[in-house]
């Protein structure tokens, strides 16, 4: 693997240097902040700011054709829209709590930004560079005039970071701030990186994965790839969010398999393992993009399905409790495993609070457990 052009490898003092200085390999530590941090340590705060915020503005024109292309709806919506899709991306969970298209200002508030979880800054606007550039880019299209995104504010609300961004317009454009900055300074590293002319290409293709594979530990179960309670939760709230405000049934799913610690007991843990992947498998491959598969915790698993009525959702189950008791795992040459699961399912209603539905969803599931396991029972 060669080095890149700004990495020297210091014969003499063996150790090796950036742009002259003591580093650390890249894959050393192989996570994103020791990715991070040789680079900001050399360009410094305000300037990674910038830079990260200047290249995540220039991709935002394709962004807001994705918010004002939806279908009968305002840029709020579509706004609303596009914060939930890019969520799903470890981006955190965004509200445009105030926009004023007179003067020109908004505000948004956004949870658990991957951004804060990385690096938190003693400088409250150093924080969310790529966040604070992509919105700077959004709404200088919607609003026709340079906009200007930074952070205002940082809490920790029910565990949980919360970060307040103030948008209002500027004389400048993140680029010019950019190179105004750079002449101040005189960051020669900024002509050798050719930031401006490679936009980062490998950097930004590096963090992209680096984000993907951190998103991935932070939103889905680690043995069966389903997503964890957590993010289930925050999805399947944003479902009924959705059924309020666009009149869609949203149906909930909650899904237990049957006698699960026999397997154990007969096959042993590593049986009980495969049982679970094999199963989420199994339903996996049998639900819609759009539908939210969760493992709660053990052999429990939930489902949220958007647009989905009792009656579709009802069938849905059947089906995969049909698939399930003709599943059959041969985990050694003479030993098949095969099981069943039991269904609960519920429409939510208009008036009623995800945990409820969901409490709802598991009493119909006990009541198939006492029916006999291997059923579906709808309420």
């Amino acid at each position: 693997m060669s080095l890149p052009d700004w990495y020297q490898w210091d014969s003499q003092e063996k150790k090796l240097r950036f742009f002259g200085n003591d580093a650390v390999l890249l894959w050393k530590k192989p996570t994103l902040l020791n990715m991070l941090n040789p680079l900001i340590e050399q360009l410094g705060e305000s300037f990674y700011f910038l830079l990260v915020a200047y290249e995540a503005s220039e991709g935002a024109s394709e962004n807001y054709r994705y918010i004002t292309s939806r279908k009968n709806c305002s840029f709020e919506q579509g706004f609303a829209v596009w914060a939930d899709v890019v969520s799903t991306a470890g981006w955190g969970f965004m509200t445009l709590k105030a926009v004023d298209w007179k003067t020109k200002t908004a505000t948004i508030e956004i949870e658990d930004p991957c951004e804060l979880t990385i690096r938190q800054t003693r400088n409250i606007r150093d924080n969310l560079p790529m966040i604070c550039g992509k919105v700077s880019g959004i709404f200088s299209h919607a609003m026709n005039s340079n906009m200007r995104a930074l952070v205002t504010d940082i809490q920790s609300k029910n565990n949980r970071m919360c970060a307040r961004i103030e948008l209002t317009k500027s004389n400048a454009t993140l680029k010019s701030e950019l190179e105004q900055l750079n002449a101040r300074e005189g960051h020669t590293r900024y002509e050798h990186l050719q930031i401006l002319n490679k936009k980062l290409q490998e950097t930004q293709s590096e963090l992209e994965e680096a984000n993907r594979r951190l998103t991935e530990l932070a939103i889905k179960d680690d043995l069966t790839g389903a997503y964890n309670r957590r993010y289930f939760i925050a999805q399947a709230s944003q479902h009924h969010s959705y059924q309020v405000r666009y009149k869609m049934p949203v149906s909930v799913m909650m899904l237990d398999i049957d006698h699960f610690k026999k397997i154990n007991d007969t096959y042993g843990h590593q049986a009980g393992d495969i049982s679970l992947v094999e199963f989420a498998s199994t339903c996996q491959e049998n639900l819609r993009d759009t539908d939210m598969f969760s493992r709660l915790g053990g052999e429990e698993f939930a489902i949220s399905m958007p647009g989905l009525d009792l009656s579709h959702a009802a069938q849905t189950a059947e089906k995969i409790r049909s698939l399930i008791e003709a599943l059959r795992i041969d985990y050694s040459d003479d030993k098949t495993i095969n099981f069943t699961v039991s269904i609960g399912v519920v429409e939510m209603q208009k008036q009623e609070s995800l945990e409820s539905a969901l409490s709802r969803a598991d009493k119909a599931l006990y009541t198939a457990k006492r029916s006999g396991r291997n059923r579906v029972v709808s309420a």
